[in-house]
Parts: structure tokens; sequence; C-alpha cells
């Protein structure tokens, strides 16, 4: 079948034809199209937001813990103490000079935890004289009921609590008792017996004996 291609006359074409398939420039409207410019703008903006990955939120309470967590673990890395801590006491004293405790002071000590129907297995012995651990990281690492403190002070101790000798002070869930040191209840004198008398009675208290 052969094509045949159809020719029309102009006259037709101008009546098929009537509207201009090009807008004149003189009805264009600058205000419609500025109009339809920032509405696309604002869509564009607005699908931006939408689809912005937020940044995650910084947490700096974990990041306190961390600091705190990795500063306990700094400070115990080679941390020392004696005695298996049954009981779950800590006996804290400053004795540069020595491992653990002098051995005076260290006889002194264990007449006293016997008058209280302990030994030396029952608590954990830790000198502070050559290591930088504060109470709460001790306690991190040894969870305590009781702790005694021989001649050390608030700030030796590294926290915000009063220094008030022979009295109970409660921690959390921990007991603290602040006394002075053991050299200073050595021998017959009135102040040894006067400070020796002072520890007994609040350790009395403690232990109900």
């Amino acid at each position: 079948m052969n094509e045949s291609k159809i020719i029309l006359p102009p006259a037709v074409l101008v009546s098929l034809f009537k509207d201009s398939l090009v807008l004149p420039e003189n009805k264009i409207n600058p205000a419609l199209i500025e109009e339809q410019n920032a509405n696309l703008a604002a869509d564009q903006e607005a699908f931006a937001k939408k689809n912005k990955k937020k940044e995650p939120a910084i947490d700096s309470k974990n990041n306190e813990q961390e600091a705190v967590s990795e500063e306990t673990m700094e400070a115990l890395t080679n941390f020392k103490y004696l005695g298996d801590h049954h009981k779950k006491i800590v006996v804290l004293v400053s004795d540069p000079a020595s491992v653990y405790l002098n051995e005076a002071d260290f006889i002194l000590l264990t007449s006293i935890l016997n008058a209280c129907r302990l030994t030396i297995a029952d608590i954990a012995l830790v000198n502070l004289g050559h290591q930088k651990a504060g109470l709460h990281q001790i306690l991190h690492l040894l969870p305590s009921k009781l702790v005694i403190a021989f001649e050390l002070d608030s700030n030796a101790l590294k926290i915000k609590l009063p220094t008030q000798l022979y009295k109970v002070i409660p921690l959390g869930e921990n007991n603290l008792l602040f006394s002075n040191s053991l050299a200073s209840m050595q021998g017959t004198d009135a102040n040894a017996k006067q400070e020796k008398a002072k520890l007994w009675a609040v350790l009395k208290q403690i232990f109900q004996l």
C-alpha cells in the first residue's frame, strides 16, 4: 500500500491552530514567575532539612564516666593491699617508709582487730603512703561496709567531707571513720590511752561489742 502525503494549504493550518503555542513576552507575569521560584526554593530547602543526617548528640555524662573509669583503672593498675577483705572492711594508713605498715603499728592494729573479733584476713590494709588512689577509686576495687582511715583527712582521700575524728560518717552504702594515727596510741602515757579509748568507744558501737 502506497503512503500518500497530505499537504494542507496554509489557510487550513491557520484555522486549526488559532492560538499561538508560544506565550508572547508582553503576556509574561514576572510576579507569578518570582512566586513560583520562591516556592521551589522553599520546597528544596525543606527537602534538604528532612533528608539531612543528624549528628549524634554528645553525651557529656558518658564522657565523664569514661574519663573517671580510665582514671580509676590507671590509679589501680599497681594497687596493693594486705588481707583478704572477708568482712568488707578497709583500713587506710599512710606509711611511706613501709610496704604496708611498720612493725609497731602493725602489732597495735592486730590487737585492735582481735579486740573486735577480727583478723587481718577480714580486712584490706591499704597504705596510701606511696599510692595515689582516692577513696572512691579504692571502693571501686574494694566495695566495703566500713572504711577506717588512720591519720588521713578528706583531702588525702580526695573526697568533699569534713574530717571528724571518731565519728561514723555515712558515705553511700559505706561508713567512714577518721582516727588519729596508730603511732599516737603507742605507749602507756595519758594521751595514748585517751586516743585508744576514743577509738575503742566507737568501734564497740560499730561491732556491737
